[in-house]
């Protein structure tokens, strides 16, 4: 039977002669590229949720359907096109692949301006999330053939700072819809004044991706593949990637599931959380989302910054369980922080606490995809991305949102029962996380060493 020690000799006889990394400048440009793309990707995901009403009005649809319109579209796609994506991933161009992807969800993204029914809206919510499915696995392995290991977290940090710049532009765009409207249709070509302000919206949004597609393929190279236990240079297959992970089951399963249910507290959070401070405080609904604004884009920036820094800083100094401390420390942080703030005696306290889990929010998801990289061959990174991003959308985007309610509605009844309902899920979430992944930590260190990756880690 094949073990840890085989897969790190396969790894280091088929990756041949070491191939210098590239430049600084190239690596970093590229990743800036990626950092816009993803920026994008997360506007056109969400700003619908920014224009229900006039949506609502003009197609005549219900609460239901425009909750179909944002979760079920987008999501159910989202989560299915990633398995083609990722083994695609190990196999094409990614450069490619990603231009491919982010043509079809601006594209996607512009169909929506034209819609003028449900089922037409729908169809292109779905195509917005099969082409965003690219975005995630095709970044990660990318970074993993354009910096060695110890540089890695930075650049994790900086693509994954691109979401908060998505949620701000969503809300910048969002919230100057009808001014942005007006002033086009006033200044456009006449055919703009048969459509409604939303359709415009849309149209403003969906062309900045086709720009963005362009600079990929023309400005962009692929990298080299590095890193591979094949010297054909060919993706593995999906058998081979499970008996890959099977062989490091525990360093997978601790550092996925750790990830996942850390992810799945800040979720919770963003469904909860402003509800939590109008009903126990007694908050308007403006109120709260000046707050949260003026807390969650300068903390979510500094987070994505900070969760990077902190993974290379630990890698300089040679401790390959940096992306298992680091999810430890935020889910540290959600237990302490994050259970006060549900209960705090006063709304100033609350958004003390809030700010704190703020700082901490970006941190596991920087840490899952440099740690990923760490311990997985190139040629099967995109698949085992792939299940990390499925993982995250059933675990994460929906268990803890369910429990919040459920507790609320039948166990933590009354008014103020919400706050007690998600302090449990942080309290409790957040220990199931460190658990998880203190169980995985000595086996996620021989991993990475069994992968021979560190060995290049300068």
């Amino acid at each position: 039977m094949a073990t840890d020690d085989d897969d790190g000799a396969a790894s280091r006889a088929a990756s041949g002669p070491v191939l210098p990394w590239p430049a600084p400048r190239r690596a970093w440009y590229a990743v800036a590229i990626l950092h816009v793309a993803y920026a994008l990707a997360i506007l056109d995901r969400i700003s619908i949720g920014l224009l229900v009403d006039p949506i609502k009005r003009d197609l005549g649809v219900s609460d239901t359907q425009m909750g179909l319109l944002q979760g079920l579209a987008f999501a159910l796609f989202y989560v299915l096109f990633s398995f083609p994506v990722g083994y695609l991933v190990d196999r094409w161009g990614r450069v490619r692949l990603l231009a491919g992807g982010i043509l079809l969800w601006s594209a996607a993204t512009i169909a929506s301006g034209f819609s003028r029914s449900f089922p037409a809206l729908f169809a292109s919510r779905i195509m917005v999330g099969a082409g965003e499915a690219t975005v995630t696995p095709v970044a990660s392995s990318m970074i993993g053939d354009l910096f060695p290991p110890a540089q890695r977290g930075r650049a994790f940090g900086v693509l994954n700072l691109g979401g908060t710049l998505g949620t701000g532009l969503a809300y910048v765009v969002g919230g100057a819809a009808i001014g942005i409207a007006q002033v086009l249709r006033a200044a456009g070509p006449g055919w703009l004044a048969g459509y409604r302000d939303w359709h415009i919206v849309y149209f403003v949004i969906g062309l900045p991706g086709l720009l963005v597609a362009a600079l990929l393929i023309f400005t962009i190279g692929e990298p080299a593949r590095r890193e591979r236990r094949h010297a054909s240079g060919g993706g593995a297959g999906l058998r081979e990637t499970l008996a890959h992970m099977r062989r490091n089951a525990l360093a997978y399963l601790s550092i996925i599931l750790g990830a996942v249910l850390s992810t799945m507290l800040i979720n919770a959070g963003i469904a909860w959380y402003p509800t939590l401070i109008m009903r126990v405080y007694g908050w308007s609904a403006a109120e709260v989302g000046l707050w949260f604004g003026l807390i969650g884009l300068p903390c979510g920036a500094i987070s994505a910054l900070s969760g990077g820094w902190v993974l290379s800083w630990l890698a300089r100094r040679g401790r390959v369980d940096g992306p298992i401390l680091v999810v430890i420390v935020q889910s540290s942080v959600w237990i302490l922080f994050g259970t006060f703030k549900s209960l705090a005696p006063s709304p100033e306290l609350a958004l003390l606490a809030h700010f704190v889990t703020s700082l901490a929010s970006v941190w596991s998801v920087t840490a899952i995809l440099a740690g990923l990289v760490q311990i997985t061959p190139n040629e099967m990174r995109g698949q085992v991305t792939a299940l990390y991003v499925v993982s995250s959308g059933f675990i994460g985007l929906t268990i803890g949102t369910a429990i919040v309610g459920l507790l609320s509605d039948h166990v933590f009844q009354g008014h103020g029962g919400i706050a007690w309902s998600l302090g449990s899920v942080y309290c409790l979430g957040g220990a199931a996380s460190v658990l998880v992944l203190l169980a995985g930590r000595r086996a996620f260190i021989r991993a990475v060493r069994a992968s021979g990756s560190w060995a290049t880690a300068g």
